[in-house]
């Protein structure tokens, strides 16, 4: 290996090896295998030619050091669905854990007196250390993603790269620079409780980060679920209102009728008589919050010239609340509309809703053509609009409210067809009631 010692050979190996930890519980770039084994030799090539070409010290090492930091987070971004920052985090990680494995290694070498036992190899130590503490690292790592990736800010990347900073002052300093004195072993162990210290904080740092978005995701939910609320509200008004005016209106139709058989003005009624059918046209599943959203949807769909098909069973629904049923259905039903909106051909603009039930799950069923490709990230299409503040919500908000109902939500494409399933389980009172 051009002079390099075993040592060398041994942390460089792992150390490339270390971000395979993080990247399992990641979602993975297609196609993964050819992905992984190209980034892992061109990684593996690159960190050996550094250990070759650069010369030992504190300031190339840390130029050795950065080098690593580049060559790991490229290897996550190629194999994982992540972006930069999040992989330069995941680098950081991948690092101070290799760094930490090696001043375990030189504290039980100095408090073991391992350099004096010739006849026991100290590598052979080094790799059992390694692989020990990836072993432990690894039943962490996988709880730390949220949802297969990490959501890494400014502030949480920098404070990583800072702990990563202490932590490459503590092990140079304790791989080069131990005092051979008598207080060598307080010394040693002092820097290694610091280094554990470090990653201890690093650790709860991104739990507390990982908190803090939950929150925020979950601030956003209710502030979408209280406007969900006042918008169901408001529609129930407004389709009240537009059942008593067509109501009355029939009436007066009939009543003008009467007055007058006069072939225009028949004709002038049976004119006016059709554009009030809209009363006529309203849905009646047996759930009243059901009817609602439909009779709602069905309108703007008929402005939009969307034919939507609808075969539920309404009484299904009655054990769900009426805004958690409208913020769903609602919800998901915007979603199709906005799918097939921009579809040129007016005979694939259809939306399929069934809602059934079959034993003591309900089943809940919307499908319609879409173009193009869909980009998917946390199991969930990425919206393509440029303004993505509240967008990409909707799908989020259906997810979290069926989950609160014990349920799951699946999406899907098969061809051009998207389709959003979910499945509830029925309280086993509502169903025998």
């Amino acid at each position: 290996m051009g002079g390099l010692s075993l040592y060398q050979i041994v942390v460089t190996i792992f150390t490339v090896l270390a971000p395979l930890i993080f990247l399992f519980p990641l979602h993975k770039q297609e196609p993964m295998e050819k992905r992984f084994v190209l980034s892992f030799l061109g990684a593996m090539v690159t960190a050996f030619a550094m250990e070759i070409l650069l010369p030992n010290g504190f300031w190339w090492g840390l130029l050795k050091q950065a080098g690593y930091l580049f060559i790991l987070g490229a290897l996550i971004y190629c194999c994982a669905v992540i972006r930069k920052g999040a992989a330069s985090y995941v680098a950081v990680w991948s690092l101070v854990l290799s760094r930490f494995v090696e001043s375990l290694w030189f504290a039980c070498r100095v408090f073991f007196s391992l350099d004096e036992i010739r006849m026991f190899p100290v590598e052979l130590l080094l790799i059992l250390l390694y692989l020990l503490s990836y072993t432990i690292t690894f039943l962490v790592a996988r709880r730390m993603p949220k949802h297969g990736t990490y959501e890494i800010g400014p502030r949480q990347l920098f404070s990583a790269l800072l702990f990563w900073v202490i932590i490459e002052f503590f092990t140079y300093s304790l791989l080069y620079g131990t005092p051979k004195t008598e207080n060598r072993s307080y010394y040693v162990a002092a820097v290694v409780l610091a280094e554990f210290y470090c990653i201890t904080l690093l650790y709860l740092q991104t739990e507390l980060f990982k908190k803090s978005a939950l929150e925020k995701e979950l601030l956003t939910m209710n502030l979408l679920w209280k406007q969900q609320k006042e918008q169901y509200r408001l529609t129930k008004e407004n389709i009240d209102l537009i059942n008593q005016k067509c109501h009355d209106l029939k009436h007066q139709v009939n009543a003008l009728r009467r007055m007058e058989d006069s072939e225009s003005k028949d004709k002038y009624l049976k004119e006016l008589e059709q554009s009030v059918q809209i009363y006529d046209a309203i849905v009646k599943t047996g759930n009243e919050v059901l009817d609602t959203i439909l009779t709602e949807k069905s309108l703007l769909c008929e402005a939009k010239g969307i034919y939507i098909s609808c075969v539920v069973d309404g009484a299904s629904l009655s054990f769900m609340d009426p805004v958690d049923l409208y913020a769903i259905l609602g919800n998901a039903l915007d979603n199709a509309i906005e799918g097939v909106s921009n579809i040129k051909e007016q005979q694939k603009r259809l939306i399929d809703l069934t809602i059934y039930t079959k034993g003591q799950i309900l089943v809940i069923n919307i499908s319609n053509p879409i173009e193009g490709q869909l980009q998917f990230r946390n199991g969930l299409p990425v919206t393509t609009k440029t303004d993505k503040g509240y967008h990409g919500f909707g799908l989020r908000s259906i997810r979290h409210n069926v989950q609160r109902y014990n349920g799951y939500m699946t999406v899907n494409t098969e061809g051009e067809i998207f389709e959003l399933k979910l499945i509830i389980p029925i309280p086993k009172k509502e169903k025998e009631a």
